[in-house]
């Protein structure tokens, strides 16, 4: 089980999720994830980590999301 860190317990709202769908699935189509497979998870979580932790834009959840690749980030390395 991973460390999860939230700095703010303020629910996620639609539009709040509506953002982090757009975020995750254009995420995944750039970098050929499956959405429903392990590195999609990955993301996922990664993405609301992010957000949780005051990363609201869609600007910011990209940049910061790019900047550790999601198969380094799921432990596919050899």
């Amino acid at each position: 089980m991973a460390f999860q860190y939230f700095d703010d317990d303020k629910s996620i709202g639609p539009a709040e999720l509506d953002l982090l769908q757009e975020v995750f699935l254009e995420l995944c189509r750039n970098a050929s994830v499956d959405p429903q497979g392990p590195e999609g998870m990955t993301l996922a979580q990664s993405l609301i980590s992010l957000f949780k932790s005051g990363f609201r834009s869609k600007q910011e959840l990209i940049y910061m999301s790019q900047e550790a690749p999601v198969s380094e980030a799921a432990g596919d390395e050899e």
